[in-house]
């Protein structure tokens, strides 16, 4: 099956309805994403991990076993992320991409009403401990919101022009982006009110994850809401191929799987995305412990320089978005990750006299942001139009998987290296266990960047508003 894919600015849906503009599509999906990414950080990240350390110590959780599932904790989106390779099946029975995103996104949304649920001493189960059952709901959740997501990118490809898709997914790149300056600092700072209120003994000790609880909650219900915006928007009838048959619905994952690796630019953007994804996943652990043992850095400098990240990532995105729709994306996919390549010799020299040097790491990482949207255009382009659910899954699922394996490895291979005092001198240089790691990782992500270069980039016509 093909889909409707004209460069037309309307498409029909299947009941025949009238078409819906380029301009609506991308104001659709910025308001979807403004609410996502609100509802995201108050469910995901700091907030997820703390919840689960302050819920460990309500219950005299073993400090070993709770190390182990916080890191668990860390890796299990990327790990649980993997079932996305099952969302082209999925669709092929539905046949209708946006019932599959609405239905898997509502379906994710009411089993993650657990988590928050735990903060309640009544609902926490007695068969399994509160921890495990929070990993067992997140694992649950993670995999289903990750075909919905894949599903709704499949949708959106076919609801845009390729020559617009540059600036449709950098419109939702900003709008992220925007919201990540502000929510996060904003509900951080109403937790910590909260927990010194229950310090000082205004608020009772019984209450102390409440404010977890009202954290979720918000969260969970703008990340529903966020489904709103996109209701309106039709699906995309799908054409009879050139045998004028329908795409038999029993073609399983494993033949979608071996038809893209039958493609030698996929492979090529495969290898990229898999090797930069186990170069950066290699230093997570290292990052955190080099920042906070190391430098000695406050809560407040981190989010500083997640802060001028995020900044940098706005204009980015912007540049990236109109050089995607009217150069191409493999040249400023291949210079944007050498770019954010460059922050790892900062590391390698920032010392705790001089650790003012990551706001440039940071700054550079900014590049991020231009090979994030010309990558996942560029497999977009790569993989058959309609029919890239499993395509998309292998370029962005598998390489999350090896991020989050690469991860656990990078913190074992710290450990070791720190418990043998491992330290070589070079010219009056000290290699130790942190820059080798960051030496390792820096030539995994120069080297990502040139398996871009033999991409043969499907030639467009480039178009304009």
């Amino acid at each position: 099956m093909r889909a409707l894919n004209t460069d037309t600015p309307a498409f029909a849906d299947m009941t025949g309805d009238s078409g819906v503009t380029n301009r609506r599509v991308t104001r659709a999906v910025v308001w979807n994403q403004l609410l996502w990414t609100a509802g995201y950080a108050l469910t995901t990240g700091g907030f997820l991990t703390y919840f689960a350390n302050e819920l460990g110590d309500a219950e005299r959780f073993p400090r070993t076993e709770m190390a182990f599932l916080i890191a668990l904790l860390l890796v299990i989106p990327e790990i649980a992320g993997v079932i996305g390779l099952c969302t082209g099946s999925l669709i092929r029975r539905v046949e209708n991409r946006k019932v599959v995103f609405v239905a898997c996104s509502l379906l994710s949304r009411v089993i993650s009403v657990g988590i928050p649920l735990l903060a309640i001493p009544q609902f926490r189960p007695t068969i399994v401990s509160p921890l495990w059952c929070l990993a067992i709901l997140l694992a649950v959740t993670q995999a289903i919101q990750t075909m919905a997501y894949l599903s709704y990118l499949s949708w959106l490809s076919d609801l845009m022009p390729r020559q617009q898709w540059g600036k449709l997914f950098a419109s939702q790149n900003i709008a992220k982006l925007s919201i990540l300056l502000v929510v996060p600092l904003l509900a951080g700072y109403w937790r910590d009110t909260w927990r010194y209120g229950v310090r000082v003994g205004e608020i009772p000790e019984d209450q102390a994850l409440f404010a977890y609880l009202m954290i979720f909650l918000i969260g969970i219900g703008l990340q529903t809401l966020s489904i709103l915006p996109l209701l309106r928007l039709p699906n995309v009838i799908r054409l009879p191929n050139a045998n004028g048959l329908r795409l038999e619905s029993r073609r399983d994952v494993w033949h979608e799987i071996r038809s893209a690796f039958r493609n030698r630019d996929f492979r090529w953007l495969l290898g990229y995305s898999w090797c930069l994804s186990f170069a950066n996943g290699l230093t997570q652990a290292v990052f955190f412990q080099f920042i906070f043992y190391r430098l000695s850095l406050s809560l407040f400098w981190f989010y500083a320089l997640l802060c001028t990240m995020r900044v940098v990532k706005i204009p980015v995105s912007a540049i990236a978005g109109y050089a995607s729709d009217h150069r191409g994306d493999k040249s400023t996919l291949f210079w944007s990750v050498v770019m954010a390549s460059l922050a790892m010799p900062v590391w390698f020299v920032a010392e705790r006299e001089t650790w003012w040097l990551l706001f440039v790491a940071y700054a550079l990482w900014g590049s991020f942001a231009a090979a994030n949207i010309t990558g996942r255009n560029l497999a977009l382009k790569l993989a058959p139009p309609s029919e890239n659910a499993t395509h998309l899954a292998m370029f962005r699922q598998i390489a999350g998987l090896l991020a989050g394996v690469s991860g656990l490895l990078g913190g074992l291979w710290l450990g070791a290296l720190s418990n043998n005092k491992f330290q070589i001198n070079l010219a009056g240089f000290t290699l130790d266990h942190f820059r080798l790691l960051f030496l390792v990782s820096f030539l995994g992500r120069i080297g990502a960047a040139f398996f871009v270069l033999p991409i043969r980039e499907p030639g467009e016509e480039t178009g304009g508003d």
